[in-house]
């Protein structure tokens, strides 16, 4: 069975045609791999560089979702997918990038965050955060820089049909600058930086929480002024806590 299992993934003539029923397979492999070994891994990797989208996105699920992987996957051939073609691709790649225990990946993943392409930007956001979930790392000033110009990018981003990924961008630069952003660097914010915070109030109300959350650490008076006025009379109940909670802490 396993090497009829592994024929099918890996071999262009024994394969079926069928993506479904290779994305079956991977899917097989992926609860239960240690029964699998060594081998099946490699295919499930492998499945990453085939041709349909459906297996691509479960061959990366199957690598995010697997907690033995994360033992035993580099991340990357998981960040090579970042900027795939297929948005459920490039999505799935991301989130897999939990996988990753080495925080020389966020090096690899950042340039994809800051990217122009909405696509690729929101992806390289995604991945940079859950990367962030396993390792201990800390942006250095102009990446911090870099992180908060990529966000006013996503939060001006003129075409209609990016505003799905934009959206997305904006929340999980702010998530990933919140993890790993030093209190030092969010303190001494420049006053180009904080404005780009104080906007973010007026965003989704996941951006705004977290806008709100990051300029409680901006020791300026424009970011006191706006979690102030925040607290005081945003439309949002959630907001005017998390502005107030900003200001107390």
């Amino acid at each position: 069975m396993l090497r009829r299992l592994l024929s099918w993934l890996g071999s262009d003539d024994d394969r079926p045609d069928d993506p479904e029923t290779r994305a079956d397979r991977l899917r097989e492999i992926g609860r239960d791999p240690l029964a699998h070994g060594h081998d099946a891994t490699e295919e499930v990797l492998a499945a990453l560089s085939d041709e349909s989208p459906l297996v691509r996105t479960t061959a990366a699920e199957v690598l995010g979702s697997v907690e033995v992987y994360h033992e035993l996957v580099a991340a990357d051939p998981l960040v090579e997918r970042l900027d795939d073609p297929e948005r459920s691709v490039r999505l799935a790649a991301a989130e897999a990038l939990t996988v990753t225990t080495d925080a020389t990946v966020v090096d690899d993943v950042l340039p994809y965050a800051l990217a122009d392409d909405s696509g690729v930007r929101a992806a390289g956001a995604v991945g940079l955060y859950h990367a962030l979930s396993r390792v201990t790392y800390e942006f250095a000033p102009a990446q911090v820089e870099a992180l908060f110009d990529a966000f006013e990018a996503a939060a001006t981003d003129g075409d209609e049909t990016a505003t799905e990924d934009d959206e997305l961008a904006r929340e999980y630069l702010l998530s990933a600058i919140s993890r790993g952003v030093a209190t030092r660097d969010l303190a001494s914010l420049d006053a180009e930086r904080t404005d780009i915070l104080v906007n973010a109030l007026d965003d989704t109300i996941s951006v705004s929480g977290q806008a709100a959350a990051l300029l409680g650490h901006v020791d300026n008076e424009t970011a006191r002024a706006a979690l102030r006025d925040a607290r005081e009379s945003h439309a949002d109940e959630r907001v005017r806590d998390a502005a107030a909670e900003a200001l107390d802490g």
